[in-house]
């Protein structure tokens, strides 16, 4: 079935909040998806492990401009590693990540850009202060344009009516 990366993000960011996530950790992980969807939709398989738990706040360990986060879990470590190198940390080493293609994609949906590379089952994420990545804009048919363009066009101002306050007995609106 064919889903918008919109309605992906949307329920991925509603699953992670019915799996017990932090809500702004929920919001990174429904961005995540939505890179994922976009470039990727097979690895999306990886949102199942890494939402099922558990949510154990992160364990991390800080020395000089790295940090080392112990038994790392994506939808934890990975915002914070975000927030780390935007920060201005250089690295960020994730041992035991159970989702790495999770957080590679919250990176590059975030506009970071990072050099990564595997020892084992640990991740180690470098900052990269080359430029963003250029995103592209969408062409969009004509017609489509055209009729969400009317629809833009007929939308109707806001009243007091339109709020149900004249029925709620809230008093009388002025109508123009």
């Amino acid at each position: 079935m064919m889903r918008s990366l919109n309605e992906i993000s949307g329920m991925v960011v509603k699953a992670a909040r019915g799996a017990g996530i932090p809500f702004g950790h929920c919001e990174d992980m429904g961005l995540a998806a939505e890179y994922l969807a976009a470039t990727d939709p097979a690895r999306l398989a990886c949102l199942e492990p890494a939402l099922a738990g558990p949510h154990i706040p992160v364990i991390a360990e800080w020395m000089n401009a790295i940090l080392q986060i112990n038994s790392a879990r994506a939808v934890m470590a990975g915002p914070v590693a975000v927030d780390v190198l935007q920060a201005g940390y250089e690295t960020v080493v994730f041992r035991d990540l159970d989702a790495p293609r999770l957080v590679l994609a919250l990176f590059a949906r975030r506009g970071l850009c990072v050099s990564h590379h595997f020892d084992g089952t640990d991740l180690i994420v470098s900052r990269n202060n080359a430029p963003p990545p250029h995103r592209t804009t969408r062409s969009v048919c004509d017609g489509i344009w055209a009729f969400v363009d009317l629809f833009k066009r007929s939308c109707v101002p806001h009243t007091c009516a339109s709020d149900g306050c004249i029925t709620a007995g809230w008093g009388r609106c002025r109508f123009e």
